[in-house]
């Protein structure tokens, strides 16, 4: 009888929309050849519950202007806003492709980003991954922490 009210609970669990495993949204800067690219993923009902939004899918004018009004990018020296090229959802997870900036031929010297994505939603974090200069590194930021300043060394690994 137990092993029935179980699988029944979790039955009922796998489907709700509004439960995930986590309260984070990933943010992955990756030098691709010539140009830096943003890629993020996130909870939708979390950005639309942010929002106010009523509809179920989030377009690339409402997306932008959240994403510049609660970030900041600079890249050696130089403030980026970030270009969102894609918006792809499933579920209740949304994946945004964003152009960063084209590279220059030499290393990357420094990162500086501000992040309140999302810091509305209760316990949220953001995680910052780094993927340039043949390095990767990650970073936590919430409430606490919404300012990352990242610099690499001239030697690669």
């Amino acid at each position: 009888m137990r092993f029935l009210i179980l699988s029944f609970l979790l039955l009922i669990n796998m489907n709700d929309d509004t439960i995930h495993d986590s309260v984070k949204a990933t943010f992955n800067v990756i030098k691709k050849g010539h140009v830096i690219m943003l890629e993020i993923d996130f909870n939708t009902h979390d950005f639309l519950k942010v929002n106010h939004s009523e509809g179920p899918t989030i377009s690339k004018d409402v997306f932008a202007d959240y994403l510049n009004n609660t970030t900041s990018w600079e890249i050696d020296g130089v403030d980026i806003t970030p270009r969102v090229l894609s918006i792809k959802s499933n579920g209740h997870h949304t994946k945004i492709v964003c152009f960063l900036s084209k590279a220059s031929k030499s290393d990357i010297q420094s990162i500086n980003i501000t992040n309140q994505f999302l810091m509305d939603v209760e316990s949220h974090i953001n995680v910052i991954k780094v993927d340039v200069n043949k390095t990767f590194r990650d970073f936590k930021m919430d409430k606490n922490r919404q300012e990352l300043s990242i610099t690499f060394s001239n030697k690669n690994p």
